[in-house]
């Protein structure tokens, strides 16, 4: 990791990374040093609970380093095991190992392991992760890298192959070190230098050099997080002891001995502690004497609760047959991927990668799983931001662990789903309103709620309230189905209650950033309050059921009045905006209740939150739109989404040459790299690309044309904007361009359509990859609600098994703010429950239509209603004051109602 920090009026560069330890050579191997140490024989296991032993005569290095940084959030490998034993995970950047987690996914322990590459004549160190490299799965159905580095001027190459032993909390890399134009490895001085960061934490961590199970190891701790690094081949020795060393960053680390001050290129210090700061590092690897031009060995990273534990682990590891290890970690992802759906032959190597860094970012301790595997922006952030993307976000957990499901992974979204009710759902009231907490331990809190974001404990990270996130979790529920959601039934209920009392309104939209009324918001609520009474139907709580109905209903009819302009600035005016900042209404005993104090053609102000300014409301468009259709509450075909369609192509959409179309989050967005290239620091940001949203429009195109293969020029842009190993990043640059006055330029150094530094992957976007696959495979999109699209007349479910379809056509005469329905003497039709009939569609007005499946050859009595705007209920007029009557074909058939109703 490169840091820049300021010392008087000279600007230095340190580098952190990969520092080592390996077998303390004995009598034998010091005079036959030049023979490799065959891969996996090298290392013995030491006693269980040996005690470690300090080395030499106590050197300690003075300081406390300069202030920590996390590692680059590009990256360019991740993985862990399948198995539960190892409870590491692992993360690379350039070719080198970053960000290491242990013993859970929020919890950062290494920031960065890499090789330093010097000549014995003492003319250049070469920095690892500063050289070309390339990055790929030697086996497509693993998690398992090769990692190959190489400075062809100075004639090196390293080649790694990178995983975790199954068995063991240990990360493993299976190294060789290449001579090349003619060298020899005699020729060169190799070194290894690690970052430690333990518990989540750079300050604060103590490191020393120990012995243990006849090998010299570099161990680091705090608290009860430790890490022992040991590698196969013998260090250095110089004066008759090994050279390694601990140090403080910036001051006494390897690295500065190296390169910082009087650059001499040669390791000179070796002091054996270095505690209570921010430490890295290093060892001198010994290649041998013999004049080969290629030396393997074997690197392992042990994790513990104690020094010792650590060692032990790191040792029994080396001790193993590796090539057993890595079959045996090869075998259980193969196992993984060959349970997932090949959507009829149609995925590719990317669906499976994605499928697999989903599953790899799942915390094996509780089924959480995590946004991303890093921070956005690493380099330039430090303990402060000690979360980064390795948080729990409901809305993020939603997003991948459904497309898991889809994937054919149910047993993964089943385990999702009871951490979500089980583990971040809150279950107590406490504090005012979010971020009015003071006597709250874990901040603010309300009974069903879910928080913003946490640590996979469940403990509450930032205290914001997100609406999407309290509805997410219960349409997950109801994908899975009565054995998942029945169990659960009264902590949905807390949940979708919480949804009833305190939406639509949101205090954060998707983006995090503003309070108010935010169509894509709306849209998650109403699907998953109608999932809620689907579910509390299924538990005998009818109650329950018509009141999340009606609350959904009026939503779905309101959304429009809601967050639609009809007098914005762009185009013809008429669009949704990103959000009506509007506070709640909360007046009135109906639905009114819910509607906000102002519309969407107010003159009203708001201020983004991430330094976009501020601005009309009418001014700021976003795709939120397009959650309307995904989560099926509006059809394709709406005419205020096929109006919205224009303006928000005109100003967000940018095709890349040679790539395909991206878009903007929204304009004035801050959330992204400066405009001189400067990382993103909350002031003076430009959001860039997110290929998200390429892949929510090739679903949308989908939904549109019932044709799968429409998705495909989508599908190919979103692969474009992969890196070359197939993750796909949160933004993209752009092109210069102008975004309605808001200038987003492109820095020269870098190229439209590739990574920015915010995070890659973002496993949001590697879900929607598999989703995008899928749906293109159906011909639809494949996650709908089939509930919430069928009571809205957004979509045509198919009848199951002693079901028949019937077509309701009524002709019926409204006014503005009537909806019509149609309800009966079964549970299809709401069993004369006025908040659990079905709305019928009023898209061909004055006829109304909708499709419900009813039980198959059975005579029914039906009647239509319309609500009035205060909720009240008005039937139709029939002689005699009776029901209509109908008798539906046999299972499989269907029926055509075409009635004309008189008030």
């Amino acid at each position: 990791m490169l840091k820049r920090i300021s010392c008087g009026t000279t600007i230095l560069y340190l580098t952190l990374g990969l520092a080592g330890c390996a077998l303390e050579p004995d009598a034998e191997e010091a005079t036959a040093g030049e023979s490799a140490v065959p891969f996996g024989t090298a290392g013995r296991a030491p006693p269980k609970g040996e005690a470690l032993k300090a080395i030499g005569a106590g050197i300690a290095a003075k300081g406390g380093g300069v202030p920590s940084v996390w590692g680059p959030a590009e990256k360019s490998f991740l993985g862990t095991s399948t198995t539960a034993a190892s409870r590491v995970y692992f993360t690379g950047h350039r070719g080198i190992v970053s960000e290491v987690f242990y013993p859970v996914l929020d919890t950062v322990n290494t920031v960065d392991l890499q090789f330093l590459v010097g000549d014995t004549a003492k003319t250049f160190v070469d920095e690892e992760k500063q050289q070309s490299f390339t990055v790929i799965q030697p086996d497509k159905r693993s998690m398992r890298w090769q990692a190959t580095t190489t400075n062809s001027a100075h004639n090196w190459r390293i080649t790694k192959t990178i995983f975790t032993d199954p068995g063991r909390n240990a990360l493993i890399q299976r190294v060789q070190f290449d001579a090349l134009g003619g060298r020899n490895v005699t020729q060169f001085d190799l070194y290894l230098l690690h970052n430690p960061a333990m518990d989540n934490s750079g300050a604060g961590d103590t490191s020393r050099t120990v012995a243990a199970g006849g090998r010299t190891l570099l161990v680091a701790s705090e608290g009860s997080r430790a890490s022992a690094l040991a590698a196969s081949r013998p260090w250095k020795v110089v004066s008759g002891a090994p050279m390694v060393s601990s140090g403080f960053v910036g001051e006494s680390d390897g690295w500065t001995d190296l390169l910082g001050g009087n650059v001499d290129r040669t390791m000179t210090w070796r002091n054996d502690l270095a505690s209570g700061g921010n430490v890295a590092q290093m060892g001198w690897i010994d290649l041998g004497a013999s004049a080969v031009t290629s030396v393997s060995f074997d690197v392992v990273l042990g994790f513990g609760a104690t020094e010792t534990e650590a060692a032990s682990t790191a040792n029994a590891t080396l001790g193993s047959t590796l090539s057993t290890l890595q079959t045996t970690y090869d075998n259980g992802w193969k196992t993984y991927a060959a349970g997932l759906s090949s959507q009829s032959a149609t995925a590719d190597d990317q669906y499976y990668l994605a499928a697999m860094s989903l599953k790899a970012i799942q915390d094996k301790s509780n089924g959480a799983m995590i946004a991303g595997m890093g921070t956005p922006w690493g380099e330039t952030n430090g303990d402060g931001n000690n979360g980064g993307y390795h948080l729990v976000w409901a809305r993020d957990l939603f997003k991948f662990a459904s497309a898991l499901v889809t994937a054919g992974d149910t047993a993964t979204g089943a385990s999702v789903v009871n951490y979500l009710f089980n583990t971040l759902q809150q279950s107590s009231d406490c504090g005012v309103a979010e971020y009015d907490a003071p006597s709250c331990p874990q901040g603010y809190s309300r009974v069903g709620r879910f928080p913003q974001n946490a640590w996979v404990s469940g403990w509450q990270y930032w205290q914001g309230t997100q609406m999407d996130e309290q509805a997410m979790p219960i349409i997950l529920a109801w994908r899975l189905g009565p054995s998942v959601y029945n169990p659960l039934w009264k902590k949905i209920k807390r949940t979708a209650d919480y949804i009833v009392n305190t939406g639509p309104w949101t205090q954060q939209e998707r983006w995090e950033e503003n309070a108010g009324y935010s169509p894509s918001t709306i849209a998650a609520e109403i699907a998953g309050l109608v999932c809620a009474a689907t579910i509390a139907r299924a538990n005998g709580d009818t109650t329950s059921a018509a009141r999340y109905m009606a609350a959904a209903d009026y939503w779905q009819q309101s959304v429009d009045r809601w967050t639609f302009t009809t007098t914005g600035y762009h185009g013809d005016g008429r669009y949704y905006i990103r959000i009506n900042p509007s506070a709640r209404g909360n007046t009135g005993s109906g639905p009114q209740v819910y509607n906000p104090v102002s519309g969407p053609d107010a003159a009203a102000t708001f201020t983004i939150g991430n330094g976009g300014g501020t601005h009309d409301q009418r001014y700021i468009v976003d795709g939120g739109f397009l959650e309307l259709v995904r989560m099926g509450v509006k059809r394709p075909d709406d005419p205020s989404i096929v109006a919205t369609l224009p303006e928000y192509d005109a100003i967000l959409k940018r095709t890349i040459a040679g790539k395909g179309d991206a878009w903007f989050r929204y304009n004035y967005d801050g959330y992204g790299e400066k405009n001189d290239g400067g990382n993103f620091d909350g002031n003076g940001g430009r959001g860039r690309l997110w290929p998200i949203f390429t892949a929510e429009r090739g679903m949308f195109k989908i939904a549109s044309t019932g044709v799968g293969a429409d998705g495909n020029p989508f599908l190919t842009a979103v692969k474009a904007f992969s890196t070359p190993q197939g993750f796909i990043p949160e933004q993209v640059w752009s092109e210069t361009t102008d975004v309605t006055g808001w200038s987003v330029q492109k820095p020269g150094n870098v190229s439209a359509g590739t990574s920015t530094r915010s995070m890659s992957p973002l496993n949001w976007a590697m879900g929607e990859y598999i989703s995008l696959v899928a749906s293109i495979r159906a011909g639809r999109i494949v996650d709908i609600p089939s509930v919430v699209c069928g009571r809205y007349n957004a979509c045509v479910v198919p009848p199951a098994s002693g079901e028949a379809g019937v077509a309701v056509n009524v002709t019926a005469t409204t006014v503005v703010g009537q909806q019509m329905y149609v309800t009966g003497n079964t549970a299809a039709l709401g069993n004369w429950n006025t908040d659990l009939g079905v709305p019928v569609d009023p898209r061909s007005y004055p006829v109304w239509t909708n499709r419900v499946n009813l039980p198959a050859s059975s005579a029914l009595q039906y009647k239509y209603y319309r609500k009035n705007a205060d909720g009240s209920v008005t039937w139709e007029n029939l002689p005699g004051g009776g029901n209509r009557a109908m008798s539906t074909p046999t299972s499989g058939g269907t029926l055509t109602l075409s009635d004309t109703v008189s008030w």
